[in-house]
């Protein structure tokens, strides 16, 4: 659970969100505030900056550039996603509906029949007539259970339409926790995984660390070699990273080019041992050009790791491990700083 601020506290963010809410001509929708709920508590890192930079090139917040922050870095489900699944949902329900409103009518028709034979049988019946009653109870006793049968068989195919949609949901939902460029958890994601592990009490006794990892000179990179090189750049320094964890670690993209990896069971003197081992892999490691092919090496990585020590806070780890990423890139980059060490 993100939300954990107290009544007192949620009070006081209920009022400066109104505060910013009110600048904008967005509607005070739920989606609204919930994007404004996190902007002000500074839970949603990558929300802050896109309201920022949306905000500083003049753009006003209305109720569609709401939706687009909504669904990017609030929903757990991207919003096309939820439309598309809400739909089908509402198919299905219409199409039951129906079935079971035919069936409903045969049932009707049915015991309509039945009250008129059973009227017809209390009177003196020759043979014949015994025997076309019967024949006839027989076929519309026929009709009723094949009418039954075929709510039945579509109640059955309605129950795999509705596991179905159950595993596009989830699905959807695994998707929006994935930075579609690098494969690894985006902000999102980590998050969730990160409150799990912090959850294990157990597991934090073992050691825990987290790793803040950041492009050196990455704009310079991009202005000499273009944005596309900068994807390879990005995508490379991922794989750098999940080849160096293994088991329950974490590998995530914060945002541009800052990455992140949560270390569970690991000692601060293990966290060193991976840290150093991804920035030399990346320091030796070349990208060729996409459009001559040729390779450029150079590219390093700065690290900042932080410590568990007893009880802490996501934010508070990634608070600690990017103080200690500022020490390394003043101290000339390309290197490895822990925080409350340097």
């Amino acid at each position: 659970m993100k939300y954990t601020q107290g009544r007192d506290e949620s009070g006081e963010i209920l009022r400066l969100v109104i505060q910013k809410m009110a600048g904008q001509p967005a509607a005070f929708t739920p989606f609204n505030y919930a994007v404004w709920y996190e902007n002000v508590t500074g839970i949603n890192p990558s929300l802050t900056e896109a309201i920022g930079q949306l905000l500083a090139s003049g753009q006003k917040l209305d109720d569609e550039a709401i939706e687009k922050l909504y669904a990017m870095f609030v929903s757990e489900c991207n919003m096309e996603a939820q439309t598309g699944l809400r739909e089908k949902i509402q198919q299905l329900l219409i199409e039951l509906a129906g079935y079971t409103e035919e069936t409903d009518k045969q049932a009707h028709h049915f015991g309509n029949n039945l009250h008129s034979y059973g009227e017809s049988l209390k009177q003196n019946l020759d043979p014949a007539m015994l025997n076309a009653l019967i024949s006839n109870m027989s076929g519309d006793t026929d009709k009723m259970r094949g009418s039954m049968q075929n709510l039945q068989s579509e109640l059955a195919a309605s129950k795999q339409q509705v596991v179905k949609l159950h595993q596009e949901l989830e699905s959807a939902r695994g998707e929006a926790m994935i930075d579609p460029l690098t494969g690894i958890f985006n902000r999102r994601g980590f998050e969730t995984e990160a409150q799990k592990i912090l959850g294990d009490k157990a597991a934090i006794d073992k050691g825990l660390c987290l790793l803040m990892v950041d492009v050196d000179h990455f704009k310079k990179i991009n202005d000499t070699y273009g944005h596309l090189f900068g994807d390879k750049v990005i995508s490379a320094i991922a794989n750098a990273l999940k080849s160096k964890v293994k088991g329950q670690d974490s590998v995530a993209r914060l945002g541009g080019e800052e990455f992140a990896v949560l270390l569970p069971e690991t000692t601060l003197i293990g966290a060193r041992v991976v840290a150093e081992q991804i920035r030399q892999s990346v320091e030796k490691g070349k990208i060729r050009r996409i459009d001559n092919q040729e390779p450029i090496g150079g590219i390093t990585i700065s690290i900042g790791i932080a410590t568990c020590t007893g009880r802490c806070s996501l934010l508070e780890l990634l608070d600690q491990a990017d103080k200690a990423l500022y020490v390394s890139k003043e101290r000339g980059r390309n290197r490895i700083s822990v925080f409350g060490q340097e």
